[in-house]
């Protein structure tokens, strides 16, 4: 609860245009006392618009203050330079949401409508201000009562009153009541939230032309749109704003009868309706309202073109899923609420059944997890909230499907009862194959593409998925995402995903769904993994990223549910490189061996791919010994398929793996160096050098440093960028491994010009380690903080830990406690994938020791330490943000 005060400038509009210089010195005294009041009366100031100032209190004793106050100093200057200036407030108490200092809902809307009415040095208050404010009022101050007015939007006519106080102003014209035109304009029971901006725009597409159609889903809040709209439009029409519900009618041809029945038409004559209908309308200026008209649309198209061409002061505003298609027609297409306006929607109505309901920061996040699985539709976030009445919202949120989406009002039409019904009504307007499509849809996890759309409905022609997406697409039952170039990406909002999933188990085609789903992301992954394995375009990894939760979706089929493991083989196979882009590490070895637990029923190429990207998978997790016997598996299975591009790549790890404490490493090494140059491909080469410098011990520096730089030179005339970046991370690690951390350090900010941001975690550590080592703390913490805001992102499981022990070895010279702390969820998070510390990594650990046993017993650094190994990700992330 929240009282305001809210002022503005009269007629300021004219006297900058006549005056600007003057009026810039006006408004900073203008600002000055205004300001003044509202601080001595404890008020803050949360918004200016122009010379407008939005003012919070605690209470309305303190806005009326505030308010005679600023008046007072306002009448008391001298305001001749500009030819006067005068100033209108208002003020209203009530219940609002506060979000980042800003203020929303009803009770703000109904001050700002309350101050237009006003005059220059009037305080207007309303009724329920009033109310609260009448049995405080300080001496000499009164309100007297200037009846009831109506506001602009607004459902009930406000009480207001006029603030009476010696040096205010007493006497004023009549207030600004806004006439009401003619109008039907259903009362409405609650308030209508958010959606301004799509108020302004089809109004002012209203002003732009005669034919507006709000297209949207069913329950995204088409009708309440309209009426705001047409609210907001009474007063720019000469005889008034007529809605029309169509959705009663099931004749098209009793469609003029029901718009001359609102219009209040005698219709006893028996001429032609539409003939009457034109000639009632056609010498009158009035806006009609035409909502729901998807299931009459051809004969709704008609009629209003028939209006259109003959009546020329006549407006339509209609609401349906699908456009009217008429000459002229300008649509606004309604989306999904924001997530802000959702949560307000919620809140209201929530409050509404269970009034001691409030969103607070304690379950803010779980009211806005509920209306995003709702895909912010207002209908079902209504439905969602009335359930407050009977349950928690931890109940809500763990049971929340359609059955839950149920007790529309009664007075509601029966389809906007449930979401069900609602949905219900779409789908029957569909045509038999355009139902197949619309349930087959459901099995997608997300979004999809056109290509996986026409893999899953089977339609054979390409171009019939194209006819079948864009008329679901029109209807409104799929939402299309034009961001996605150079192809479309398409989605089922999450209620009419779950309605069509239901729809598919009804008819018993589940599963063959499912199965060809699976067999569409098997042949994606297939080709993105080759794509990978070759040249991967710049897009590779978002492209196949946005698929990722129907690969997992496959995955889950293949092995759960569709009793296929070798689907589920070639999808885990071909997607062990996006995991590991992605820094799913144990996820995507999870998947490479529940595949492998059926290893002798794979083909060799199949085996192959599993092992080596087990391979990698292990090798980022740290996990040598396991990443080493996966690439040896590996060349095996590439061996066996013939495969020599596959065998090359594996015999690399295996070097990479061996290392230089292997005398076998070397002679790999040198083989897979042989097969690539024979291969004459440069990019298989690039990778091989790369891998294989690490036979090389850090007094071989100079060894390992020609192969770096050849495979960087391949790389460069290549264009991979990205690649190039990698490698040359890798050649920084290699040279602060063998003690020559300015060099590394040369060359990781050279790897940090060219890297993406997910190729950007490795070096930032590598970089921070070498500041640390080199004892430039300046550039250290802000590289060692981007090092752990990089790693973090990707919950990288070696990157996040080393960076949290370089954020303690520096806080270890100011807190040593806190060093303590970080230090042991380091050491915990490294002990759990096996990773020991290396080169210049115990250099830094051994600086960190020593300053923890320097400055505490080693009872309490033993204790601190395994505090810190107790933390969760999020408390050491609190942490580590503190340094």
């Amino acid at each position: 609860m929240a009282a305001f005060l809210f002022t503005d400038i009269v007629g300021s509009t004219a006297r900058w245009e006549t005056n600007r210089v003057a009026m810039q010195d006006a408004l900073r005294r203008h600002d000055a006392i205004v300001r003044e009041a509202i601080d001595v009366h404890r008020g803050r100031v949360f918004k200016t618009i122009g010379d407008a100032f939005c003012a919070s209190f605690a209470g309305v004793g303190d806005a009326l203050g505030a308010a005679i106050a600023a008046q007072r100093g306002l009448g008391e200057a001298d305001w001749r330079d500009v030819g006067g200036l005068r100033v209108r407030m208002a003020i209203h108490i009530g219940e609002t949401d506060e979000r980042d200092g800003d203020y929303f809902g009803p009770a703000v809307n109904r001050v700002a409508r309350l101050l237009s009415c006003g005059h220059g040095g009037q305080v207007l208050v309303s009724g329920v201000a009033a109310d609260v404010g009448s049995p405080h009022l300080l001496p000499g101050v009164g309100l007297r009562s200037l009846g009831m007015l109506p506001l602009k939007d607004i459902r009930d006519p406000e009480r207001v009153f006029q603030v009476t106080a010696a040096g205010l102003q007493s006497e004023f014209k009549p207030l600004r009541a806004i006439e009401t035109p003619p109008n039907n304009l259903p009362r409405q029971a609650s308030s209508f939230v958010g959606r301004q901006t799509d108020v302004a725009r089809v109004e002012d597409l209203l002003h732009a032309g005669p034919l507006v159609t709000l297209v949207g889903t069913g329950g995204v809040g088409k009708t309440r749109l309209a009426l705001a709209a047409a609210a907001g439009m009474l007063a720019d029409t000469r005889e008034g704003v007529w809605f029309v519900d169509l959705a009663p009618l099931s004749d098209p041809a009793l469609v003029p009868s029901a718009i001359l029945s609102a219009l209040d038409v005698d219709q006893a004559s028996g001429a032609p309706d539409i003939a009457m209908l034109v000639a009632h309308l056609k010498p009158r200026g009035l806006l009609l309202v035409l909502d729901n008209c998807e299931h009459l649309i051809a004969r709704v198209a008609a009629v209003v073109s028939e209006i259109l061409a003959n009546c020329p002061q006549v407006s339509v505003l209609a609401t349906s899923r699908e456009a009217l298609g008429v000459t002229g027609e300008r649509l606004h297409r309604l989306s999904a609420l924001a997530d802000a306006e959702a949560v307000e929607l919620f809140a209201e109505r929530a409050a509404a059944v269970s009034p001691s309901f409030r969103v607070n920061e304690n379950n803010r996040e779980a009211v806005a997890s509920v209306c995003r699985r709702l895909d912010g539709i207002a209908l079902a976030i209504e439905l969602a909230a009335a359930r407050i009445r009977t349950v928690s919202l931890d109940d809500l949120s763990r049971r929340l499907h359609l059955r839950a989406l149920t007790g529309g009002p009664r007075d509601r039409q029966p389809r906007q009862q449930t979401m069900r019904a609602l949905i219900d009504w779409s789908y029957e307007l569909l045509e038999p194959r355009e139902r197949g499509l619309f349930c087959d849809l459901a099995v997608f996890a997300g979004g999809f593409s056109l290509e996986s759309a026409a893999g899953v409905w089977n339609a054979g022609d390409e171009w019939e998925v194209v006819d079948g997406l864009t008329s679901l697409a029109d209807k409104s039952l799929l939402v299309v995402d034009a961001s996605d170039e150079p192809s479309r990406r398409y989605r089922l909002l999450e209620p009419l995903r779950e309605y069509a999933r239901e729809r598919l188990d009804e008819g018993g085609t589940t599963a063959v769904a499912l199965r060809r789903h699976a067999a569409t992301f098997c042949a994606i992954a297939d080709r993105g993994y080759v794509e990978w394995d070759t040249a991967p375009q710049p897009d590779w990894l978002p492209r196949l990223e946005r698929d990722l939760d129907n690969f997992r979706a496959g995955l889950e089929w293949a092995f759960d549910v569709g009793n296929d493991p070798r689907a589920g083989a070639q999808i885990a196979g071909g997607t062990a490189p996006l995991f590991l882009r992605l820094s799913l590490l144990r996820e995507g070895i999870g998947w490479c061996e529940r595949a492998l637990e059926i290893a002798d029923d794979l083909t060799a190429a199949t085996r192959a791919r599993l092992y080596y990207g087990s391979s990698m998978l292990y090798h980022n997790q740290g996990a040598n010994a396991q990443a080493l016997a996966a690439a040896r598996r590996a060349a095996d299975a590439y061996l066996e398929a013939g495969d020599e591009r596959g065998l090359t790549r594996a015999l690399s790890q295996v070097a990479h793996h061996l290392g230089n404490d292997s005398s076998d490493a070397k002679a790999i090494a040198e083989r897979a160096l042989r097969q690539a140059r024979d291969l004459e491909d440069r990019r298989l080469l690039a990778t091989t050098l790369q891998r294989c410098a690490f036979v090389y011990s850090p007094g071989e520096i100079a060894q390992a440093r020609g192969y770096f730089e050849e495979c960087v030179a391949l790389f460069r005339t290549l264009g991979r960028d990205d690649e190039t970046a990698r490698a040359l991370g890798a050649w920084a690690d290699a040279e602060s491994t063998a003690g020559n951390p300015a060099a590394a350090v040369a060359i990781a900010r050279e790897a940090m010009d060219l890297a993406a941001d997910d190729g950007k975690v490795f070096v930032t550590n590598v970089l921070a380690c070498c500041y640390l080592v080199l004892d430039d703390r300046a550039s250290a913490l802000p590289a060692a903080r981007e090092a752990f805001q990089m790693a973090e992102r990707s919950r990288h499981p070696i990157a996040a830990p080393c960076a949290i022990l370089y954020l303690a070895a520096l806080e270890s010279e100011l807190d040593a406690r806190a060093a303590a702390r970080l230090a042991g969820y380091a050491y915990a998070r490294l002990r759990a994938v096996d990773w020991s510390l290396v080169g210049p990594d115990l250099v830094i650990d051994a600086t960190l020791r020593a300053n923890l046993d320097g400055a505490l017993a080693a009872d309490e650094v033993a204790a601190l330490l395994a505090a810190g190994a107790q933390w969760t990700e999020e408390e050491a992330a609190a942490n580590a943000a503190r340094v």
